[in-house]
Parts: structure tokens; sequence; C-alpha cells
């Protein structure tokens, strides 16, 4: 079997890693606490600090996610969407190793979003989107750096009848 085969080269890998126990600190999370008694109009907003959300994906997906909370997905949008992306990455597929996150992302946060009558179809989306992030990732996992080296020809031969 060829040394450079990537199955090989996984299995080499693995067997350099080293675990072993690190002590992270968490970072503190913002939290909005309702607070009744400070009803003011002196109080300003500007204390609280809300954390950046991080959007995975190419740019066209980043976009996506950025958008939405006005994103509607009742006239068949996301799949617009999907069939966009599938251009895209079909033009340039090494700038989108993330996309597959950045779509199960998607998925998440229109399954968390809250109903209205223009997101009757975020149901089907949901499905859509995570379909098209198992097909990115099982895509982008295994791509030969060049053919296989036994590459067979075939010659199609088709037999007419007498007449």
């Amino acid at each position: 079997m060829d040394p450079n085969h990537p199955e090989i080269e996984l299995c080499a890998l693995l067997g350099q890693m080293n675990l072993t126990t690190e002590n992270y600190t968490a970072e503190p999370e913002a939290i909005m606490v309702d607070d009744t008694s400070c009803d003011s109009d002196a109080s300003s907003d500007t204390d609280f600090v809300t954390p950046e959300l991080k959007h995975n994906g190419c740019a066209y997906l980043q976009a996506l996610q950025a958008q939405l909370d006005s994103y509607p997905t009742t006239g068949g949008e996301y799949l617009e969407a999907i069939f966009t992306h599938r251009e895209i990455l079909s033009s340039y597929p090494g700038a989108h190793q993330l996309c597959a996150q950045g779509f199960s992302d998607l998925a998440y946060a229109l399954e968390q979003r809250a109903w209205r009558a223009d997101r009757e179809a975020d149901t089907e989306a949901v499905v859509a989107f995570r379909h098209e992030a198992w097909m990115i990732a099982s895509t982008l996992i295994y791509r030969p750096a060049s053919p296989p080296d036994t590459v067979k020809e075939f010659t199609v031969v088709c037999s007419q009848g007498a007449s």
C-alpha cells in the first residue's frame, strides 16, 4: 500500500498525538438580568456587552447567518441558498472547509427562532440545511492529491443484431 495514502497518513498522525490534560479558564459570559428597580431613563444600555457571535463557513454563508432574522423560508429561499452555495463550492472547494459547520449552524438557528407566517417552511429548511452540511462534510473529507495509480480504461462494445 502507498505510504502517502490519506488513511496511512491519518494513522501516522494519530500515532504521534500526545494527549495531556491542560487547565483552561473559561471566560465569564455576559448575562442580562431584568432589574425592575432600574427603570430610569438615565440608564444606558452601553454597560451591557454582548459576546460577538462567530459565523462559520464561507463569506456567503456568513452573510446568510448575519441576516437570519429577516430571512424568510416560505418561498423556498433556502433552496436557492443551497444551490447558490453549491455553485460557489464547485468553483473553489478549498475555501469551504467550515461550510458544513456553517450549514449546521444555520439549521440550528432556524430551529430556535420564533414562528411567523413567512417562516412556515423553517422545518423543511432545517432538514435541507442539515443534509447539505452532511453532504459537504462527506465530500470534503477525502480529496486525493493525485489520481490512483491503477486507472483502467473501459471500452463499450455495442452489438447490433443481424438484419
